[in-house]
C-alpha cells in the first residue's frame, strides 16, 4: 500500500538494529540540524569554563544517597550492601571521576557531525549494562536519566548567567544542547529496556569487541580516551551480542544468570518467587504484557 504524500517509511527493526538509522530519526524528530551543530560547537569556548561547577553539583548528588554512593565501591546499584569505607568528595577516586566527567561534557559540545560523536555516546550507555568493561559496571537507569537531568538543568543555567552570549546564542545553545542531552538519554535507555528485542535475538553479530571506556565519571580504571580510538560505521557500533549455543537476552546477558540475580532478589526482600517478584515490579509501573512477550527482567550479568 503506498503512503500518503510526505509520509516517510521507517522499518521498526531498522531503529534497533543500525545506530545510524536510530540518530538519523532522532535528529529528525528533534529537528536537530545545522543551527543545531553550529551553536554546540562553537558554545564550547563559552561553556567550557562552567563545566567544574556543573560537575561538582552532580557529585554532590550522586554522594548524598546511599544507593548511588554505593556505585563507587560495589561498581552495581542493584547491590544493596554498604561498604566498609564510603566514598568522599575529598577522595582521589573522586577527584579522577569528576576529571574524566569533565571530559565527557567537554565532548558533548565537539562535532556532532561525526559519526563518531554517536558512536561515543551510544558506548556510554553500553558501558552501565555490566557489558563492555574488563570490571563491569551497573547502573539503573533512574540514576542515569536523573544525571542527565542535573546536566542539562545546570548548563542551561551556566549558558542563561553567561555575560558574553546575547540572548538569541543563548537560546540557540540552550535548544542544541537539550537535544543532543535527550539523544543521549535514549542512547542509555535502549540498553535496559525490552523494546526491539525480537530483533536482537536473531543471531546478530556481538556487538562490541573492544573495551568500552569511561566518559562520565563513574567507576572503572579504563582511561576516557579509549572510546575515540575505535572509529567505525553506525550499523558496525548498533550490532548486539547474541549466542546460537546458550539462551541470552537483548543484552547479550544469559537467562540463567538473570534468573539467578531474580532469585537473589526476591530472597532478599522477601519475595517468596520470580514469579511473584515480576508481578510487584508490573504493578508498579501499571505493566501491561504484550502478547509473545518473553518472560525476563533486565539485570546485570
Amino acid at each position: 500500500m503506498m503512503l500518503p504524500d510526505g509520509m516517510r517509511h521507517l522499518g521498526r527493526r531498522d531503529l534497533y538494529t543500525s545506530l545510524h538509522t536510530r540518530v538519523t530519526y532522532l535528529q529528525q524528530f528533534l529537528e536537530f540540524g545545522p543551527n543545531d551543530v553550529a551553536a554546540i560547537v562553537e558554545g564550547q569556548k563559552y561553556i567550557k569554563a562552567k563545566l567544574p561547577d556543573v560537575v561538582d553539583k552532580v557529585y554532590r548528588k550522586v554522594l548524598k544517597h546511599d544507593v548511588t554512593a554505593r556505585i563507587f565501591c560495589n561498581h552495581d546499584t542493584r547491590d544493596e550492601e554498604n561498604p566498609l569505607d564510603w566514598a568522599r568528595e575529598a577522595d582521589p577516586q573522586i577527584k579522577s571521576r569528576k576529571m574524566k566527567m569533565r571530559w565527557y561534557l567537554t565532548k558533548l559540545f565537539s562535532d556532532p557531525t561525526k559519526s563518531e560523536y554517536w558512536e561515543y555516546l551510544d558506548n556510554v550507555g553500553l558501558g552501565y549494562v555490566g557489558k563492555g568493561r574488563p570490571h563491569p559496571v551497573y547502573i539503573d537507569y533512574i540514576f542515569l536519566g536523573a544525571a542527565l537531568g542535573c546536566i542539562q538543568d545546570s548548563v542551561t543555567e551556566a549558558i542563561f548567567s553567561h555575560t558574553e552570549l546575547d540572548l538569541a546564542r543563548k537560546i540557540a545553545l540552550v535548544r542544541a544542547f537539550g537535544k543532543v542531552i535527550w539523544i543521549q538519554n535514549d542512547l542509555m535507555a535502549k540498553w535496559h529496556v525490552e523494546e526491539g528485542k525480537e530483533y536482537c535475538e536473531e543471531g546478530e553479530a556481538d556487538r562490541r569487541q573492544s573495551e568500552v571506556s569511561e566518559p562520565d565519571g563513574f567507576p572503572d580504571d579504563q582511561s576516557v580516551s579509549d572510546s575515540l580510538d575505535r572509529g567505525s560505521s553506525y550499523s558496525r557500533a548498533s550490532s548486539y551480542s547474541s549466542s546460537s549455543d546458550e539462551k541470552r537476552t537483548s543484552l547479550g546477558r544469559r537467562l540463567e544468570q538473570i534468573r539467578s540475580k531474580e532469585a537473589r532478589y526476591c530472597s532478599n526482600t522477601m519475595e517468596p518467587s520470580r514469579e511473584e517478584c515480576m508481578e510487584r515490579q508490573r504493578a508498579a509501573v501499571h505493566w501491561r504484557p504484550k502478547a509473545d512477550e518473553a518472560e525476563e527482567v533486565f539485570a546485570a550479568s
